[in-house]
């Protein structure tokens, strides 16, 4: 009961932020960001090891100036999530932009389509913004408080529910949405960039970092359901959002598993490049390494 009053209270401030201009909330985020960028040295740390892992001629100076734009974008997105839950459709059109839809839409309905959609600062906002636009399905994770799980998951398909969209438990696996892609033709929206352990993974290159525990489901699915994969990224471009959507990945019967990842690894660089300090690097993305080997992350001196 205390947890759900706790739940209530934080949709209580998230419904007084999403009525809030984006360039006052752009200022408190880059405000609280740069405190958080200073005080989470733990998490500060994990970005400036991946950047150092991913890009090792990159000076201490550029990482710390590209983790601590992170923290302000990072934060700035959190303050914005309220218009998942309560925004309205004029409101998420105005404030996020799709770039060539075209690219997308001519094979809406016609086939299966994976939208490769990485971590981005904007991810679940251009989830949103799409969602107005066609039906989705992807995969939830179930939170630890029913209330709040029940409040995020509604939030997520409250304007494609009456269209077809549809969330599936991680735990279900894939198989209802493959089941689903099949019968209608929906967009799965897949994010496929974390570390998920070696169950399912392969390691392949990563930018510089060689052994990038990775995930072999993509080309499955392909395989599976006869969809075409597009890449996917959401921006903050200034006081809004911009989607921009990639060309289709082509998989061929004779490539291999280790291939595949590849081709997906280098969809998702390609897209990190455009907007180096919006990727997700706080997450341990290297932490699953060969032989049980997991130091990557140990304390070090390297952001001090």
């Amino acid at each position: 009961m205390l947890n759900n009053l706790l739940f209530r209270f934080i949709l209580l401030i998230a419904f007084i932020l999403s009525k809030v201009t984006p360039i006052i909330l752009r200022w408190i985020g880059c405000l609280l960001g740069t405190i958080i960028y200073y005080t989470a040295s733990k998490r500060r740390e994990i970005g400036i090891k991946n950047l150092s892992l991913c890009f090792p001629e990159m000076s201490k100076k550029q990482k710390d100036n590209i983790i601590r734009k992170h923290f302000r974008y990072l934060v700035t997105a959190g303050l914005e999530y309220g218009l998942v839950f309560f925004g309205s459709k004029n409101k998420i059109k105005s404030m996020i932009k799709i770039n060539n839809l075209p690219q997308l839409s001519k094979y809406y309905q016609k086939q299966p389509i994976i939208l490769l959609a990485p971590h981005f600062i904007g991810l679940e906002l251009g989830a949103a913004r799409l969602s107005i636009e066609m039906d989705l399905c992807s995969i939830y994770s179930q939170q630890k408080n029913e209330y709040f799980s029940e409040k995020l998951k509604a939030s997520r398909i409250r304007f494609m529910s009456d269209k077809g969209g549809m969330l599936y438990n991680r735990k279900e696996g894939l198989r209802s949405i493959i089941k689903h892609m099949k019968k209608t033709n929906t967009p799965f929206y897949y994010l496929p960039d974390q570390d998920f352990g070696e169950k399912d993974s392969i390691y392949v290159p990563f930018f510089n970092q060689q052994s990038c525990s990775t995930v072999t489901t993509l080309a499955k699915l392909v395989k599976l359901t006869g969809a075409i994969v597009i890449p996917m990224a959401t921006y903050r471009i200034d006081n809004h959002y911009e989607i921009n959507f990639g060309n289709p990945l082509v998989y061929e019967d004779s490539e291999t598993e280790y291939d595949n990842a590849i081709k997906m690894n280098k969809a998702i660089e390609i897209m990190v490049l455009e907007q180096l300090e919006q990727y997700f690097w706080l997450h341990k993305r290297f932490k699953t390494q060969p032989g049980s080997r997991n130091k990557l992350y140990q304390l070090s001196t390297e952001s001090k």
